[in-house]
């Protein structure tokens, strides 16, 4: 009688801790690796570039970045995409792209767009700064091999102010990231030209 009243107490016991088990196994939160999630993430951008490179090589039109100053009141037309207002860069300025008319039609849509946006000379379109208005720029080539892109420039960039230097900078690399997540920009033929401009500290190299 011992033994079977000693089973009839352990077998309960035994059934509720698997009971408990399954529960916590079933409400456990389901967790992805972060690399997993940061690849995912990266594929959706190339998705989304490469989308727009197709779509864009057969337009009149292409989108160019411009800027958003702090402060001033979001464009209500003309504007195609424009950064999220916690998507600052610099002075607490913004991102947006509007399209204009279609400087060269050649069969890389990055240089396209960047002797499109090189052409504007006017301070303001659509009601969005154009830092590079006044400055000389132009493109001398781009290689790559499919999924990064070396972008070489030439030319002088006319900064005035603190702000300029990031606006400028934003302005050019928003314009080949929108089709190039992957890209290096060298400037009059060095790379330190381009990632030190605007650098204040005298320690880049």
């Amino acid at each position: 009688m011992k033994g079977k009243a000693l089973i009839f107490f352990v077998l309960p016991l035994l059934l509720l801790g698997v009971g408990c088990k399954q529960a916590d196994e079933a409400t456990a939160p389901i967790e992805a690796p972060l690399d997993a999630l940061e690849q995912a993430q990266e594929l959706s951008v190339e998705v989304q570039a490469q989308q727009r490179r197709q779509a864009d090589t057969v337009t009149n039109l292409l989108p160019v970045a411009l800027v958003l100053t702090e402060g001033a009141a979001e464009p209500t037309e003309g504007v195609e995409r424009l950064a999220a207002a916690d998507d600052t860069f610099g002075c607490l300025e913004r991102i947006g792209y509007v399209r204009v008319s279609r400087e060269t039609a050649t069969d890389d849509v990055v240089l396209d767009a960047l002797n499109t946006l090189f052409s504007l000379r006017e301070p303001q379109v659509q009601g969005m700064l154009n830092p590079l208005w006044e400055s000389t720029m132009a493109v001398d080539r781009i290689e790559g091999d499919g999924v990064k892109a070396k972008v070489y420039l030439t030319g002088e960039l006319m900064a005035i102010g603190t702000c300029s230097y990031p606006r400028l900078k934003e302005q050019i690399e928003a314009t080949v990231r929108q089709y190039r997540p992957e890209y290096e920009i060298i400037l009059n033929g060095d790379e330190a030209n381009w990632r030190c401009f605007g650098d204040m500290s005298g320690m880049c190299e």
